[in-house]
């Protein structure tokens, strides 16, 4: 499994104004430091509970996919969406890039099609050109070249990925344990080429603003801003400061 942070958290779980009543700092030279120990302490609290706290979104690679999939960082918010990639990838060129159809998938009830695709993995350029329209909720195709000519070493490969109905499978997202996400009777997932193939992502976390975090919680944190500001260069969590009710074990 591979987790990828794709949308950072735009709030903290403690204000500045909070975090310096709490030091007895007054405003001043020591904002910004504080405001870097507020994020420090939430990442850091994070990876010791095995938690999200403020709304972030994660990608979540699996060679394989089980017909119960258990989805990391609780609270789970929402699936996002499933995609399974094909062993196959498209090549779009200048002579057939108008009419070839990039991307084929299950169903997209329930998506929004992404606006653009970043095409050619092989390192030479990196261009966000490819438009992808939705036709008739069943496929989406490339509608517009790049506006560069290409050679066919330089031709713009695009993986081929299957899109998992929503209709497809249930959502668990208990606040106190993991999340999970199963398979509806009568279904199974796409095939894909079991290499960091198989795509969730998901959105996690208490919700978007401050107070959204649980008040023991943010009460944890401000205690181990107040030990970070007092050891200057430390990198975890003291003993005195447990996070073990939040913490969790079966991940």
């Amino acid at each position: 499994m591979k987790l990828i942070l794709t949308s950072k958290p735009t709030n903290e779980p403690l204000s500045l104004a909070t975090a310096l009543n709490h030091l007895k700092a007054d405003s001043g030279e020591d904002n910004a430091l504080i405001s870097a120990l507020i994020k420090t302490a939430r990442q850091l609290a994070e990876k010791e509970t095995k938690r999200a706290f403020i709304t972030q979104t994660w990608k979540m690679y699996l060679d394989k996919a089980l017909p119960e999939i258990i989805i990391p960082n609780p609270p789970l918010q929402s699936i996002e969406s499933i995609k399974a990639l094909s062993g196959f990838q498209s090549i779009v060129d200048e002579t057939s890039a108008v009419s070839q159809a990039v991307l084929s998938t299950a169903s997209t009830v329930g998506f929004e099609a992404e606006d653009t695709i970043i095409v050619n993995r092989d390192g030479a350029r990196e261009e966000e050109k490819t438009i992808l329209s939705v036709q008739v909720g069943e496929s989406l195709t490339l509608t517009e070249n790049l506006e560069f000519a290409h050679t066919s070493d330089q031709a713009d490969r695009v993986e081929k990925y299957t899109l998992v109905s929503k209709a497809e499978y249930n959502v668990d997202r208990s606040e106190n344990s993991p999340g999970r996400v199963k398979l509806r009777a009568g279904y199974s997932w796409p095939v894909h080429r079991e290499f960091a193939s198989f795509i969730i992502e998901f959105k996690a976390g208490y919700g978007d603003n401050t107070t959204d975090v649980p008040d023991a919680l943010r009460h944890k944190i401000l205690q181990l801003i107040g030990y970070l500001y007092e050891n200057r260069g430390a990198e975890e969590i003291p003993k005195g400061i447990s996070f073990k009710p939040y913490k969790i074990y079966w991940l």
